[in-house]
């Protein structure tokens, strides 16, 4: 603004121009550093709900009660009011409360709701038969003018203060089982990585309830074995895929601090990318299938492409070695291998602070050999090494006849090295069939 009335010059627009590019700049460098910031957040959340919903599988006495702790997780993570369980009865076409939760753990296994006392009013409710038919996540934002909802459900929502809600579908075998719906009286709208995270948690509910189910079934002892899998199944893989994620995340963070806006969004693609996978994991995991990696790919191929997805961009340098042909190996022992280089990379990663990493497999007349190097803070031998990762490690090989030795000290990186007897792969049970595309070949 001038004192007088008059016109800017050539010079004065110019100026104002250059300004006002700066100003555009700066508003859009912070909204992207909020948007980073909110998506590593997100990121860490995820992480940890994991691994709190690990320790829990691993050492929960009742799997109802490793149930509950899950929906408090969920709800925690995204605010709620209150978290559901509802199973779906195929024969009688309705869908049942399991139990309800809250944010500080107090839940119910003997609730009564709507779906309960009406069982067949939510076939009237056009948002719930989205989410069993296309096993999709529903989001209402306000349940006072969702025209999905059917007046029954909107009459309880209001009457509970219930504003806003998510469902999300919890499967099995291709079926939808039930859905966990997320409730809330305020909050912003759900950002997709919210979404996503609410999906891999459901997923957990889902092998909490194969737990159960097996329990029914089995002696004390088959539960705790299974337990133990599925503990370990799901660190070697969310747990470790995540944290690929924040990796990736940082990168992108250093690379907005430096305006390098190219090379922050690469590596926001990549997350993403990560994440999918990660997802993607999780409903395999359910369905028992082998990890999406080996289904195109060697363990050998699989892992390389692993190692190089996780890494890109950041400052750890990785190289891989072999030598030898390598025979046909069970579908087992492909997937323990590829989750030992996945555990050991994600260590690392974690808490190595290393400079290179480095992969290598040989194979000779008696045995084949997998050894994982870096260089980076290492540990001492005295040290205890019992966390979920390392003792996976040590049933995987132990699983396969093999040894496992973990050579390390302080200032001197660690050196991981899975020995594997090739007498062992003749010991396959009658049943065991090995897929054809994974033949023998010179690495």
């Amino acid at each position: 603004y001038w004192p007088e009335p008059r016109s800017p010059t050539p010079q004065h627009l110019q100026i104002i121009n250059q300004i006002a590019r700066l100003v555009a700049f700066a508003i859009e460098r912070k909204q992207a550093a909020e948007a980073l910031n909110a998506s590593e957040q997100v990121a860490r959340g995820q992480v940890e709900a994991l691994i709190y919903s690990l320790d829990v599988l691993a050492t929960a006495s009742e799997p109802k009660k490793f149930l509950g702790k899950m929906l408090s997780t969920i709800c925690r993570q995204l605010s709620g009011l209150s978290v559901a369980l509802w199973l779906y009865n195929e024969p009688t076409e309705s869908m049942t409360l399991q139990l309800i939760t809250d944010s500080t753990g107090t839940f119910d296994f003997h609730e009564n709701r709507l779906l309960t006392n009406s069982p067949l009013s939510w076939g009237k409710d056009s948002g719930y038969q989205e989410l069993l038919f296309a096993a999709c996540p529903v989001l209402c934002e306000d349940t006072a003018t969702d025209p999905r909802l059917c007046g029954e459900m909107r009459d309880y929502f209001l009457m509970t203060g219930v504003k806003k809600f998510l469902a999300v579908p919890i499967a099995a075998e291709g079926r939808v089982r039930g859905m966990i719906t997320v409730r809330h009286a305020e909050r912003p709208p759900y950002r997709a990585e919210e979404v996503e995270l609410a999906q891999a948690l459901a997923h957990q509910v889902m092998l909490a309830i194969r737990l159960t189910e097996v329990g029914e079934q089995s002696r004390q002892t088959a539960i705790l074995a299974e337990r133990n899998r599925m503990a370990r199944d799901v660190h070697d893989t969310l747990a470790q895929g995540f944290t690929g994620v924040i990796v990736q995340l940082e990168a992108a963070e250093y690379a907005i601090s430096e305006s390098d806006r190219q090379d922050a969004n690469r590596h926001l693609r990549q997350a993403r990318e990560l994440a999918r996978r990660s997802l993607s994991e999780a409903r395999r995991s359910v369905h028992a299938l082998r990890p999406q990696a080996l289904e195109e790919l060697n363990f050998w191929q699989a892992l390389k492409d692993i190692v190089k997805s996780t890494t890109v961009g950041t400052t750890l340098q990785t190289r891989f070695e072999a030598k030898g042909k390598v025979p046909v190996l069970p579908p087992a022992w492909q997937e323990n291998l590829l989750r030992i280089g996945q555990e050991a990379l994600s260590n690392t990663l974690k808490y190595a602070c290393a400079r290179h990493f480095r992969t290598r497999l040989t194979s000779d007349a008696k045995e084949i050999r997998l050894e994982l190097c870096d260089d980076g803070n290492g540990f001492e031998g005295t040290e205890r090494h019992d966390g979920v990762g390392l003792a996976g490690m040590r049933e995987r090989v132990q699983e396969m006849g093999g040894e496992l030795k973990i050579g390390s000290s302080r200032g001197s990186g660690t050196k991981i090295t899975v020995i594997l007897p090739k007498d062992g792969i003749g010991r396959l049970t009658p049943n065991s069939k090995l897929d054809p595309r994974d033949g023998s070949q010179d690495m």
